[in-house]
């Protein structure tokens, strides 16, 4: 049967109906594949930030730990230098000030000559004391005097000299010099110390 105009016309209006819904479909399948993709873009986006971000707080975490271990260990070495040098001057200055002392000096020299000479009673003992020139001249008349004395009663001579060039004194028996100044005795003071302190005294020694 021949179509009708109204029936034409209802066939003209489903078509674009049917047209115009196709494309609305695809314009709505288009625009969400690209607010899919736009979001994809978004959070691998977002996830680049992140883990730079995370990447960059590791990187600083770590800087900051080995400014702090390189820092606690620099802090631990000056103290320990502090304290190496603070012993040092301690003993330095405390051999010093009992090595210029003349009465110690006199107490130390005449016991000397007591032990060496009752050590070989058999045959004289001559003990050759040296000091610094200005000691020498202060202990001149005790050494002519009580010195000498306790040395003929132990079989033993003396004689002082004065060349020394520090505080203290050496002596010779034998053919053999003892040094006794302020560097032996803190030589010897460090050694009764343990091994770390004593490295911490030769550097702090050293530095002087």
């Amino acid at each position: 049967m021949p179509d009708t105009i109204e029936s034409f016309v209802a066939k003209l209006q489903a078509e674009g109906v049917q047209a115009g819904r196709h494309e609305a479909d695809k314009i709505r399948n288009e625009a969400q594949q690209q607010a899919d993709e736009t979001l994809r873009q978004a959070k691998a986006q977002a996830d680049k930030i992140v883990a730079d971000a995370q990447a960059s707080a590791q990187s600083l975490l770590s800087r900051a730990r080995t400014e702090l271990d390189l820092a606690a260990r620099d802090a631990l070495f000056r103290l320990r230098e502090a304290i190496g040098q603070a012993v040092q001057a301690i003993l330095t200055e405390g051999a010093k000030r009992q090595l210029s002392d003349t009465k110690f000096l006199c107490q130390v020299m005449r016991e000397l000559v007591l032990l060496y000479g009752q050590a070989d009673a058999e045959r004289k003992t001559t003990i050759r004391f040296n000091v610094p020139a200005e000691v020498q001249d202060q202990l001149a008349s005790w050494v002519m005097g009580e010195l000498h004395k306790a040395a003929h009663e132990a079989n033993a001579t003396v004689d002082l000299h004065g060349t020394l060039a520090s505080a203290g004194f050496e002596y010779r028996v034998d053919g053999a010099t003892v040094e006794v100044t302020v560097d032996s005795v803190v030589q010897t003071l460090k050694g009764l110390v343990g091994p770390e302190l004593q490295s911490v005294l030769d550097r702090a020694a050293a530095s002087k």
